[in-house]
């Protein structure tokens, strides 16, 4: 790391003061060769004149004055197309001299004897203006017209070679070539990552003259000042390559010649090359996210068919081996068998009940994924559906203070009553499975503007850091190596549900300790009832 370097992580400001500098001495250099070549061009224009004199005087014995003063203004017109208008109006004006000097009499003097060449002077002037004018003007535009074509035709060759680019590589190399033969000097490229970090764009390029810092500032300044489309700093010029949804890298460029950075020309080329070449990469992007979305869906979809497919053969034996264990139970119970054989049978149904359940969950969940859940919705009390999900973990719930705060002016809920009764029995469940025992729950439901919140919170551990949104997928566990049975269905479950009815479920860490989970529904308001639309006696 150089010390520029150094003192820029320290301060980017630094990086700006050695930007403005780059640019004063390329401003610098540009305007020594522009006034170089800007002498050669006038000296070349008096010499074309002084050949024209060379070529007037033998030729004065045999033309008449008015052939020489064509002679002069035909000169004109090689100096215009050739060096430019200003070399034009410095010709036309040094003829007129020279006519003067030589032809008109007395010669080798600027007197005039005759009055009326005055006149010849001046049309001889204004004329050798006008057509140093025309003809400048027009090699300007044919010089424009040759070089947009130069551009368009390029343009499209890289245009063409980009559609095709299947990958951020290529799009690259290919970008790189197109400038680096543009501007016959270098050009490299920077591509953001998912990650946020600027990378190279070709894979075996190193980046050992690009200076990340440059590049990543005029990043941070594009975000916040959208007016800021460049920097320049060693002789290289840094340009944000900005596609209609954001930034997808830079491209560094490092000319042969500095100077040519700043044509406008050039720097019209660079900016239309950095706008085809972020296009193309944005829809590289694009299209590797819908092929990875594209494969994810098909994935999904296949997965859930084998479950609903597993779920449908496994649930039939399962039901039978529930049946049958609880029926050996019974007559070993009459029987008096030796004893520890009906224990036996109930641990089998057990077992048999728990895989009964995960089948279910299994099919549960696939049909959720697929859409084929019906929602049967109804105008339901949150309070009553509370109290339907706490019965069941009765047994599970032994030993535990459980607070069930829920607002008296809580309206009734629209909702599949089933589905949501499910929700508040997966939440409180996983309470009981991952949170010691006698620690208490507390569950509330409030309305919070146009929507109805439910929490349930517990003072067990809390939720691994970094995991709060992924515990809600599908076979994901809070702790990977537990001993509480279960696959991680019951929060994918619950997700889908509370989505199904256009709520959301969330799950963060409490303060003090704990875990809360809460969801939201829909508050909307329950038609009125019968002893209000009752007509008054």
């Amino acid at each position: 790391m150089t010390d520029d370097q150094r003192d820029a992580r320290l301060d980017p400001g630094v990086h700006l003061a050695r930007v403005d500098e780059e640019q004063r001495r390329a401003l610098l250099s540009i305007a020594g060769n522009s006034a170089s070549r800007a002498l050669a061009r006038y000296v070349a224009a008096l010499a074309i004149s002084a050949i024209t004199t060379l070529i007037a005087i033998p030729l004065h014995r045999a033309f008449d004055l008015s052939n020489i003063v064509m002679l002069y203004l035909l000169a004109v017109v090689p100096v215009a197309m050739k060096l430019g208008r200003g070399p034009a109006i410095l010709v036309a004006i040094v003829n007129v001299l020279a006519f003067d000097w030589f032809f008109v009499a007395p010669p080798y003097t600027f007197a005039v004897a005759d009055v009326q060449y005055v006149f010849t002077f001046i049309v001889m002037l204004i004329v050798g203006l006008v057509i140093g004018q025309l003809t400048a003007r027009l090699r300007q535009q044919a010089h424009f017209a040759a070089q947009g074509e130069a551009h368009a035709r390029r343009l499209f060759a890289m245009a063409r070679e980009l559609s095709a680019a299947p990958a951020a590589a290529q799009v690259a190399e290919i970008g790189e070539r197109f400038v680096a033969s543009t501007l016959r000097g270098k050009a490299s490229m920077l591509i953001l990552g998912e990650d946020e970090v600027l990378l190279p764009g070709s894979p075996a390029r190193e980046l050992r003259d690009v200076d990340l810092t440059v590049a990543r500032l005029l990043l941070n300044q594009e975000n916040t000042d959208p007016g800021t489309h460049e920097l320049s700093a060693a002789g290289k010029l840094y340009l944000p390559l900005k596609a209609p949804m954001r930034i997808r890298g830079v491209l560094v460029v490092e000319p042969a010649d500095p100077a040519d950075l700043m044509l406008p020309e050039q720097r019209r080329l660079l900016e239309t090359s950095a706008a085809l070449i972020a296009i193309a990469l944005e829809r590289v992007h694009f299209v590797t996210v819908a092929q990875r979305t594209l494969v994810d869906m098909e994935s999904e979809r296949l997965r859930n068919s084998v479950l609903a497919a597993l779920s449908h053969d496994l649930r039939t034996p399962l039901t039978a081996l529930v049946g049958v264990s609880e029926t050996l139970a019974n007559e070993l119970a009459r029987e008096e068998r030796p004893v520890g054989g009906e224990s036996k049978a109930l641990a089998i149904r057990n077992q048999a009940r728990r895989t009964a359940q995960l089948v279910d969950s299994l099919l549960e969940m696939a049909r959720l994924e697929v859409g084929r859940t019906a929602l049967r919705k109804d105008w339901q009390s949150l309070e009553e559906l509370v109290g339907s999900a706490l019965a069941p973990l009765e047994s599970a719930l032994a030993g535990r203070e459980v607070e069930a705060a829920l607002s008296s002016e809580l309206p009734l809920v629209l909702c599949d009553g089933v589905l949501i009764e499910r929700v508040l029995f997966n939440l409180i469940e996983n309470v009981t499975k991952y949170t010691p025992p006698g620690t208490p729950i507390r569950i509330n439901a409030r309305r919070a503007g146009d929507v109805i919140e439910v929490t349930v919170e517990d003072r067990g551990p809390g939720l691994p850091p970094g995991r709060e949104r992924a515990i809600f997928e599908k076979f994901t566990r809070g702790n990977r190596e537990s001993v509480v049975p279960g696959v991680g269905l019951g929060l994918a479950i619950s997700r889908a549900i509370v989505e199904a009815h256009r709520g959301t479920i969330r799950a963060e860490n409490r303060e003090g300790g704990g875990a809360r989970f809460a969801f939201t529904l829909p508050a909307e308001e329950p038609p009125p009832s019968e002893a209000e639309t009752a007509p008054m006696a």
